[in-house]
């Protein structure tokens, strides 16, 4: 699953946490060099989970079972609309024409009765939905598919070694972490998150990615109780 990787990887975040603290009581700028190496570490490990989190429902949904109309709208124009754009702003046509018959596949998707074959839709197509950690990214993938809420809204309990339970909003939770790796990335020397910035950012995003998981798998499973179900 999405969520072991995800916690598999911060392992990786947590060691060079463990440097990072052992290293402030000497050379400060090293102590500083690991835990901006951990924030970008932790961030691109959270954007490969929220990308494998699509493929995960795609994978599920997209097995020939569903109906068109029990697939959620969004997902269906993840895979459609950019399709379209290359035929519109296609100047070759010979590959135009390729384009173009390729749409009996992808015209099921809007066919209500139609049980669109695996291999409509493609897990790789709706993961490049996912371009940041940003909220409004998450908020756009889990709304198509087929969340009725956003994900990103509200705060969150999460739980630090110690057993202190901090409420988190999730919007500034994710814009906070999400600026800091950001920063970094774009050499400002300024931005140090210190060790405890590290944990308290990996603490959150564990919390929230099991969060997602969890709710990822609920509407994976809705689509598909509701294939076998009753017609």
């Amino acid at each position: 699953m999405a969520l072991e990787s995800f916690q598999d990887g911060t392992t990786e975040v947590e060691v060079l946490q463990r440097l990072a603290t052992k290293a402030s009581s000497g050379t400060i700028d090293e102590s500083n060099a690991l835990c901006r190496a951990a924030v970008v570490l932790l961030v691109s490990h959270f954007e490969a989970f929220l990308k494998a989190i699509a493929e995960e429902f795609v994978d599920t949904v997209g097995v020939g079972h569903a109906t068109s109309r029990q697939l959620p709208e969004g997902l269906r124009m993840a895979h459609t609309l950019p399709q379209l754009e290359s035929i519109v702003t296609s100047r070759d046509d010979t590959q135009r024409t390729t384009l173009l018959r390729k749409l009996g596949t992808i015209s099921q998707l809007w066919n209500d009765d139609a049980k669109p074959p695996k291999g409509t839709l493609k897990a790789k197509t709706f993961a490049r939905l996912v371009t940041s950690a940003k909220s409004e990214i998450i908020n756009d993938l889990f709304v198509r598919m087929g969340n009725g809420g956003l994900v990103c809204d509200g705060d969150i309990d999460v739980t630090s070694g110690n057993g202190e339970i901090r409420v988190v909003s999730i919007d500034f939770g994710l814009r906070d972490v999400v600026q800091c790796r950001n920063d970094i990335a774009h050499g400002k020397s300024e931005r140090k998150p210190t060790p405890e910035d590290v944990v308290r950012y990996m603490e959150f995003l564990l919390t929230f990615a099991a969060r997602l998981q969890r709710k990822a798998t609920d509407l994976g499973t809705q689509v598909t109780a509701t294939a076998f179900g009753p017609h």
